[in-house]
């Protein structure tokens, strides 16, 4: 056989096993779409998320269970050695929202509102803010975090009495007015939700962007850059090590927005102030600060970067002046975390930018001794 027929050959096998590899691998990837995102989540915020639709911020009536989950910075550096594993246990009601228990409409009593923080990303149900406000203060609280509008929440829940907590934390950004400025759809999706309805047209798009065969992938290829057999590229965190000599993360978002100036405005919560009030619903913002703020000053060798005062500070003072009730949770939270330290406690996982049960209940407890609280006819004596 002359070398002419072999290179034929070889080059007919290769276009057609070139091809096949790709229909296999895309059959694959469509088939495997279908796997429900609870049994390849490493939490369950990523799994209950992952095709929410509407107004919502989870799916309705979820449930997800994971005995050995860890902290989105652990992941988002690919560092196994800083995993604290834990239990998370994350429940939703009917409406997409972090709740173990239905409510009944029209609601009176607490209304949280916020962000991660409020929502419990990386806490088990029974340790998430309304959960714990609610056993300290003896209201009805619901946990309406993460809410893409919360004033249409508000107005879902037949909310006629009682209190909005709005968590406001350090990572985002102050609302601007007007109080309603949700973003219109591009042509495209209006078009398509007419035809097939704007939650299947949602689905679809939150089906396009899940492929669990891209992440099983990633995470086996990810097994190998450890710095060790292969770089490890993914670097978007921080580590350090504090003065009882416990290694941490922080998100490098964290660092950067320790030295950056940004908008304190209140006149988005002066509205909302105003706006509440004449439903009879009084007001609460709740200013949590970022994890690298609360350890700046417990860091060795020393941060350097000069101590600065601090950005919800300067929130605070503003809303003060303006006169919306506020609790700054900064100055507490460093206080409590320099007298846990030599204990070894903390307020906030090593491995995570949120709170943790600890630091949770501290602020519920924070809160619950508020006037605002206090006013509340649901209020324990």
């Amino acid at each position: 056989m002359t070398d002419l027929t072999k290179n034929s050959r070889h080059g007919i096998s290769l276009g057609r096993i070139a091809p096949a590899i790709v229909l296999i691998c895309f059959l694959l990837d469509v088939s495997l779409r279908s796997l429900p995102p609870r049994l390849i989540a490493f939490r369950g915020w990523e799994a209950l998320s992952a095709f929410a639709t509407g107004n919502r911020p989870f799916i309705r009536n979820g449930f997800y269970w994971n005995p050995r989950s860890y902290g989105d910075l652990a992941n988002l550096g690919n560092l196994r050695h800083m995993r604290q594993y834990r239990e998370d246990v994350f429940t939703t009601d009917a409406d997409g929202y972090r709740n173990r228990r239905e409510i009944a409409k029209p609601f009176q009593g607490i209304l949280l509102l916020g962000d991660s923080f409020t929502a419990g990303a990386a806490v088990r149900d029974d340790q998430t803010l309304n959960e714990q406000l609610g056993n300290i203060s003896g209201c009805p609280v619901y946990n309406g975090g993460s809410s893409p509008n919360s004033l249409e929440l508000l107005n879902h829940l037949q909310m006629t009495r009682g209190l909005v907590v709005w968590e406001q934390s350090e990572r985002t950004p102050i609302p601007l007015l007007p109080l309603m400025n949700e973003p219109r759809p591009h042509l495209g999706f209006r078009l398509l939700s007419r035809i097939l309805g704007t939650e299947r047209v949602e689905l679809l798009q939150r089906l396009r962007d899940y492929s669990p065969l891209q992440i099983v992938f990633g995470r086996a290829v990810r097994l190998f850059q450890n710095d060790k057999i292969l770089p490890n590229p993914f670097r978007g965190v921080a580590e350090a090590r504090l003065s009882n000599g416990r290694e941490v993360l922080f998100g490098k978002t964290e660092i950067e927005n320790y030295e950056l100036d940004r908008p304190t405005d209140p006149a988005y919560f002066v509205a909302l102030k105003t706006q509440l009030e004449k439903e009879g619903i009084g007001l609460l913002v709740l200013l949590v600060p970022d994890k690298y703020v609360v350890y700046h000053d417990l860091i060795v060798p020393p941060s350097p970067l000069p101590e600065r005062r601090p950005f919800l500070d300067i929130v605070e003072e503003r809303l003060v002046t303006a006169h919306v009730p506020v609790v700054n949770l900064t100055p507490h939270f460093r206080e409590e975390a320099k007298a846990l330290l030599p204990r070894d406690e903390y307020i906030y996982w090593m491995d995570d930018t949120h709170w943790n049960a600890k630091g949770i209940h501290e602020a519920a407890q924070v809160i619950a001794e508020t006037k605002a609280i206090s006013q509340l006819p649901c209020r324990k004596y």
